[in-house]
C-alpha cells in the first residue's frame, strides 16, 4: 500500500511541476513569444528560494517562512523573465537565441551566487548544493500518517490553479486579447490592443508560473544541486506544451505521460520485478527525456502553434 501511495505522491507532484510551468509557457506563446527560457526561469525561482530557505532563521514562524519563500521564487523568476521580454519584444532579438542564453545564464548565476553565499563553509570546489531540511518538513507532510510517504501541499495550489487558468485563457477578455496577439497581432493592434504590452504580460506570467514550478520541484527534496539547474524540467514542460497543442487538457495529459516515466526513476528499485532486472540507473534517468524526444518526433509535425509565434511585432509594418 505504501509503495502505491508513494507512486501517487511523486506522480502528482511531477505532474504539477510540469503543468504549472507549461501553463506559464502557454501564456507566453499564446501572446506570440517563444517560451524557450522556462528552464532558466525555473532555475532562478528555485535557487533564489533555496538561498532564502538556507538563510532564513528558524525563529521565523513556519507559515510566514513558507509565504516568504513562495513570493521569493515567483517574484525573482518573474523579474528574470523581463530580460526575455526586453530583448525579444522591445529590441526584436531572436527569441530562440535569447531563451537559450537565459537558460545557460541562470545555471551560472545559481552556481556563482550559491558559492558566494556559502563560502564560509568547507564545501568542495564546484559544489553548489543547498540543504533545507526544515523547509522540506514545512512543505511536505506524511500522507495518511504513513512515515516515508511524503506529500507536498504546493500540489493543492497547482490543482486549484488549473481550472482558474483555463477560465482566464478561454473565458476572459484578457485571454482572448492574449490569443489574438499571438495569432494576428496586426488585427489586434487595429482593434486598440497594445500588442507589446500584452506580450510583456504573457512573458512575465510565464516566469511567475515557472518560478513556482521550480520551487515545487526543489521542495520535493531536502537538498538540491543547483549546478544541474532545474534538471531539464523546463525543457520537458516546453515539450508538454507542444505535445499538448497549447490546450490545457492536452497539456495535463502530456504532463501525466512524462511524469509517469519520471516517477519511475525514483521508485524503480522499490518495484520487485524492475529491481531484479538489474538495469542501470542511468537508463531510468534518461528514460523520460528519451520518451519526450520520441513523442515529439511523432507528434510535432501535426502540432500547429499560434500563427505569429516567434515573430516580433513591428507596428510600422502593419
Amino acid at each position: 500500500m505504501s509503495i502505491v501511495l508513494k507512486i501517487i505522491s511523486f506522480l502528482l507532484a511531477y505532474i504539477c511541476v510540469l503543468t504549472v510551468t507549461a501553463f506559464g509557457g502557454m501564456f507566453s506563446e499564446k501572446s506570440g513569444t517563444v517560451a524557450l527560457s522556462l528552464e532558466g526561469s525555473m532555475t532562478v525561482g528555485a535557487f533564489t528560494a533555496g538561498i532564502v530557505m538556507y538563510l532564513l532563521p528558524s525563529s521565523v514562524p513556519d507559515g510566514l517562512s513558507a509565504v516568504i519563500v513562495i513570493l521569493t521564487a515567483i517574484i525573482s523568476s518573474g523579474l528574470y523573465s523581463l530580460l526575455l521580454a526586453l530583448a525579444c519584444i522591445t529590441f526584436k532579438a531572436n527569441q530562440t537565441l535569447v531563451g537559450t542564453a537565459l537558460n545557460i545564464l541562470s545555471t551560472a548565476l545559481a552556481v556563482v551566487i550559491i558559492k558566494q553565499v556559502t563560502m564560509t563553509e568547507a564545501l568542495p570546489v564546484g559544489n553548489s548544493r543547498l540543504s533545507f531540511m526544515r523547509f522540506y518538513e514545512i512543505f511536505n507532510f506524511d500522507l495518511f500518517g504513513l512515515q516515508g510517504v511524503k506529500f507536498n501541499w504546493l500540489v493543492f495550489i497547482v490543482l486549484a490553479l488549473i481550472p482558474i487558468l483555463y477560465v482566464v485563457i478561454y473565458k476572459t477578455r484578457f485571454g482572448l486579447r492574449l490569443s489574438s496577439c499571438g495569432e494576428n497581432p496586426a488585427s489586434a493592434d487595429s482593434l486598440g490592443i497594445n500588442v507589446n504590452k500584452t506580450r510583456y504580460i504573457g512573458v512575465i506570467l510565464a516566469g511567475l508560473f515557472a518560478g513556482f514550478g521550480g520551487l515545487l520541484l526543489i521542495t520535493m527534496n531536502a537538498e538540491w544541486e543547483f549546478a544541474n539547474g532545474a534538471s531539464g524540467f523546463g525543457y520537458l514542460a516546453l515539450a508538454v506544451l507542444i505535445f499538448g497543442q497549447w490546450k490545457p487538457l492536452y497539456i495535463f495529459l502530456g504532463a501525466f505521460i512524462f511524469s509517469l516515466f519520471k516517477t519511475l526513476t525514483i521508485i524503480y528499485q522499490q518495484i520487485d520485478f524492475l529491481a531484479v532486472l538489474g538495469i542501470s540507473s542511468y537508463f531510468y534517468l534518461a528514460l523520460p527525456y528519451v520518451v519526450c524526444l520520441i513523442v515529439l518526433i511523432f507528434t510535432s509535425k501535426k502540432n500547429v502553434g499560434p500563427k505569429a509565434l516567434g515573430e516580433p511585432y513591428n507596428k510600422g509594418k502593419r
